[in-house]
């Protein structure tokens, strides 16, 4: 079985993508939405819950653990691998190939504060950025847009334009997205810049990253193939009402608490 989390409801973008390079597997998905959004917390509280849900999911059978949540990976994915016996895949902002493809020599980068401030961003600049001006930009309550399903209000337009419009005068070409609740906002994001900046999703490459591993440790996905989808919230029906929304599809969600 594949487990995969975030800290609500962005890593279903990531789910999509999983889903299609892997059709045959299982797939469970847990939301933390009970803390989400994960943001604003401290390092040491990403690192409680991601010990929490790791080792709950790891009790479910869990054959790979995808981290599906950069603010997650950044803060606590060392702490995953060195008490999980298993796999695990994080992920991480598209900065590579947006700076690699990049022509005008300065790109831009959408995440949470707490993933742009973080020192695996810096890594990653200072790694594959070093001629390339990267201009790094947080969406301000988007998260919570997307958990609440607003993806196309005037709300959710407003609070998009105010982080994307600015970028129009800077010249960038590129646009790595950084938070796996964004490639939700992708259609608005491109309405304001058109078709000149090209966004970068990096959902389809932790897909081929997993499968990758899966292959390399020799599992087969065996026993029935079903699709799970957990929360910590206490009502889950607030998140089997997104499902479609987000997902194209209705399933069942199970509340699971994890204090």
């Amino acid at each position: 079985m594949i487990a995969m989390y975030d800290s609500g409801l962005g890593g279903l973008s990531v789910w999509r993508a999983v889903r299609a390079a892997l059709p045959a597997w299982p797939i469970t998905y847990l939301a933390d939405q009970a803390y989400c959004p994960y943001g604003p917390r401290s390092r040491e509280e990403i690192i409680d819950r991601a010990l929490k849900v790791g080792h709950y999911l790891a009790s479910q059978g869990a054959t790979i653990l995808v981290v599906a949540c950069n603010t997650a990976t950044t803060a606590a994915i060392a702490a995953l691998r060195a008490e999980l016996s298993l796999p695990i895949v994080g992920i991480e902002p598209a900065i590579k190939p947006a700076a690699a493809m990049s022509r005008t020599g300065r790109i831009a980068v959408l995440a949470t504060e707490y993933t742009l401030a973080s020192e695996r961003v810096k890594t990653l600049l200072d790694a594959h950025a070093g001629d390339v001006e990267v201009l790094r930009r947080a969406g301000h309550g988007w998260v919570e847009q997307v958990e609440a399903g607003e993806l196309t209000g005037e709300r959710t337009r407003a609070l998009v334009r105010r982080v994307v419009e600015p970028l129009l005068a800077e010249n960038i070409d590129h646009i790595a997205l950084g938070c796996t609740h964004y490639p939700f906002l992708a259609p608005l994001i491109q309405e304001i810049i058109g078709d000149g900046i090209r966004l970068y999703d990096p959902a389809e490459a932790i897909a081929r990253r997993a499968a990758d591993l899966i292959q390399q440790h020799g599992c087969d996905s065996q026993g029935d193939h079903y699709y799970r989808f957990i929360t910590t919230a206490e009502d889950a029906a607030d998140m089997a009402l997104r499902l479609p929304q987000l997902i194209g599809q209705p399933f069942p969600v199970e509340s699971q608490l994890l204090d």
